[in-house]
């Protein structure tokens, strides 16, 4: 369970990175708001779930945090391909 939720922190800090670049990504621009939420979200998931791994396990949460952090970046960057390639 611990593994769903860090891997849900880590998919919203890579969505607030995702929708800080609007251009690269080709979302609407965020009102100034939006953008400070954006960045907050981009700091504070990463940092929530390590310390939630850490406080499950200690160096193994460290290496669950580590291994997160992989598998999601793999599958927000499909999702990022499979968006482009459609919209092509």
């Amino acid at each position: 369970m611990i593994f769903a939720i860090i891997c849900g922190l880590w998919l919203l800090a890579f969505a607030c990175h995702v929708r800080l670049q609007p251009a690269r990504y080709r979302f609407a621009r965020l009102t100034p708001p939006g953008r400070c939420m954006a960045i907050m979200g981009r700091v504070a998931a990463p940092a929530c779930a390590l310390m939630l791994a850490i406080r499950s396990d200690g160096m193994t949460g460290i290496l669950t945090w580590f291994a997160s952090l992989s598998i999601t970046g793999l599958l927000v960057a499909l999702w990022l391909a499979l968006r482009r390639r459609t919209a092509a």
